[in-house]
């Protein structure tokens, strides 16, 4: 009798000391192992959509058109505003397929555009608070987050142009500061 307790107090406690090991020491290894924080990338998490047809494409001539008279058409302050912000984004979009592609030129000529763009919707929020119109300030939140990915894209673009479009990209990082600064006043 002796020895089956004394037998069975050893496989009981091999038992703990097996369960206690397996539920513990994985968890105490992530507790200790050492993770890097990568500081540096500021990625916006903010979905562009996508560009659909390129510059350079024979049918890009229809596009255009088709942009401008959604913009000349649009008589909504409001929807005016939000389609700005889709045609923007859209430009920005077409510029990250167009430096991938390495066709530069077209791509910075799709910033300015898309930088452009943006500049118009300050203007056309204050206009519609002054005709006692209202916006959400869910759009609020998105038109500051576009112009964050806006940024990001300008800055990663920098890295890829000669040394003589540096200038133009830095005159587009004064428009986005200027629109960052339009947005804080519509608030």
């Amino acid at each position: 009798m002796y020895f089956f307790n004394k037998s069975m107090k050893r496989i009981i406690l091999s038992i703990v000391v097996v369960v206690l090991s397996i539920t513990f020491v994985p968890a105490l290894s992530s507790v200790t192992k050492p993770e890097s924080i990568d500081i540096e990338k500021n990625e916006v998490l903010y979905q562009l959509p996508y560009p659909g047809i390129l510059p350079g494409h024979p049918l890009y001539f229809l596009k255009v058109i088709r942009d401008n008279i959604l913009i000349f058409t649009t008589r909504d302050n409001f929807k005016k505003a939000k389609l700005y912000l889709h045609l923007s984004d859209k430009n920005i979009a077409t510029a990250i397929s167009l430096i991938n592609e390495g066709r530069e030129q077209m791509a910075i000529d799709q910033l300015k555009l898309g930088e452009r763009r943006f500049l118009m919707i300050p203007p056309i929020l204050q206009e519609l608070k002054k005709q006692g119109g209202e916006y959400s300030s869910d759009f609020i939140i998105d038109l500051n987050q576009s112009n964050q990915k806006h940024r990001e894209i300008i800055t990663q673009v920098i890295g890829k142009v000669t040394e003589s479009d540096i200038s133009i990209l830095n005159d587009l990082f004064d428009q986005n500061t200027k629109a960052k600064d339009l947005l804080q006043e519509i608030r």
